[in-house]
């Protein structure tokens, strides 16, 4: 039990909804594709697609590429409660555009991987490159098009950034959202969440001093808990990542840090922990999958980056000794399989290259992918490049401002949208209400969902 924490919630997975969708506006299909694209003998691999068709007589097509890695694209649906699907978050653009998803190889409902058959595998074709070459395929034999749109978010803007450097005369238009040109998210995490906790700040004040004086009460055992499980700062850091997605969640992430600074205990984490407690055998509280640790110790995990920011200053209250507890499952991984090739993911020399119109988005408070990184793939794809910075939203700015950001998205695409009101929601309509039990659990499981440390 005392290990939960350390053990369970270093090891958020997406759980995946499996349901089909309404064969009345989709199709779906599953593309065969080489595991080794040089090599003609290879085994081969299913790709998993899903298209939400179009309302018109002759769509544009765009591609849409999850967050992850290790994630399938369930993501861009929105779930009913019963499993199903409402409208898919860009719903919006069917009225010009055959939308496609597709599930990452080995992920979802294509070939997946697990460590059962990881010996019978090439793991080494399991990054990035290779999926986008799978979208090349997508494109000739489904959607058979010249040129497609691509949008990609959070680990699928890198996918989407490398797909329009390896096949730039294939992409008509690029959207990336929250997003990285470089490994250094991974590196710098604990630099990336420390100072937009400063950022946060000036939205939420005296958020930063809660958590600084939460961190301290924590390492003096001076902070209580329903359960008695005792917690060090450390496990605690790793459980509020899960709050950091979503602006409503930094705000409910900002009542638990002022109710421990002040009193020592909270009932959103007395809340948080029940709930863990109760579901430490769902889907979401299993190990890191596979895809996703494949991609992060060959393309994420630079150790000499890591080693020259630990050099350095340290951070707070996120810092070097959380970082190692973050990165040591990823190296027993590597370890245990002797990875011993590593190309780390960097492209920002190479996004002169991109010469589709490209949009970049960003959130705020967006602390896995700060704005800075969406200010240097503006500044590096050139004068074609347009930045929004999404005011009020973290991570996940296509939920939490969707009308806003579908709109900037759709006007971007087809020039115009006429009679919306781009406006975004003001900080008030995010923290004006309490936050009961439910919703602290809620907002928490979502984030969940949505995160794995380092791959999102």
């Amino acid at each position: 039990m005392k290990k939960l924490l350390t053990l369970g919630l270093l090891m958020l997975c997406s759980a995946c909804f499996a349901v089909l969708p309404n064969p009345h506006i989709y199709d779906w299909g599953k593309l065969q594709v080489p595991e080794n694209y040089h090599f003609s003998p290879s085994q081969k691999l299913e790709i998993y697609w899903e298209k939400l068709k179009s309302t018109t007589a002759a769509p544009q097509a765009i591609v849409m590429i999850n967050g992850g890695p290790g994630m399938p694209h369930d993501s861009f649906h929105r779930a009913t409660a019963a499993g199903g699907y409402l409208k898919d978050w860009f719903y919006a653009l069917r009225t010009d555009f055959d939308i496609y998803y597709f599930d990452q190889r080995g992920t979802g409902n294509s070939s997946g991987l697990n460590f059962d058959i990881l010996e019978r595998r090439n793991v080494k074709m399991y990054g990035t490159e290779n999926i986008c070459r799978d979208i090349e395929e997508l494109r000739k034999n489904v959607i058979k098009k010249d040129k497609i749109a691509v949008l990609g978010e959070s680990y699928g803007g890198m996918v989407a950034l490398t797909y329009a450097i390896m096949y730039p005369d294939r992409v008509s238009k690029l959207i990336i959202h929250d997003s990285s040109p470089s490994n250094q998210y991974f590196t710098h995490m604990h630099k990336n969440f420390s100072e937009m906790l400063t950022v946060l700040d000036s939205k939420l004040p005296g958020v930063r001093q809660n958590m600084l004086t939460s961190i301290q009460k924590f390492d003096n055992n001076e902070v209580s808990n329903a359960y008695n499980i005792p917690i060090t700062s450390r496990e605690f850091l790793s459980l509020i990542l899960n709050y950091t997605y979503a602006l409503r969640g930094q705000i409910i992430l900002a009542y638990m840090v002022q109710d421990i600074a002040t009193t020592g205990r909270s009932d959103i984490l007395d809340a948080l922990l029940g709930s863990i407690l109760g579901r430490k055998g769902d889907e979401a509280f299993k190990s890191l999958p596979p895809a996703l640790l494949l991609v992060q110790t060959s393309e994420m995990l630079d150790e000499k980056a890591v080693a020259a920011v630990q050099a350095g200053p340290d951070y707070q209250p996120w810092n070097s000794a959380w970082l190692t507890t973050v990165h040591q499952p990823r190296r027993e991984f590597r370890e245990y399989l002797r990875l011993n090739e590593f190309k780390g993911y960097n492209v920002i020399s190479q996004l002169s290259k991109i010469t589709a119109p490209t949009l970049v988005l960003a959130g705020e408070t967006d602390f896995i992918c700060p704005p800075a990184y969406a200010q240097t793939i503006k500044n590096n794809i050139g004068t074609h490049c347009q930045l929004v910075i999404i005011k009020n939203a973290a991570h996940g700015g296509f939920i939490e401002q969707g009308e806003f950001v579908v709109g900037k998205i759709r006007n971007f695409l087809i020039g115009y949208w006429p009679g919306y009101d781009y406006r975004e929601k003001g900080i008030e309509e995010f923290s004006s209400r309490s936050v009961s039990r439910e919703e602290a659990i809620l907002v928490w499981h979502e984030g969940a969902k949505r995160l794995a440390i380092g791959g999102y």
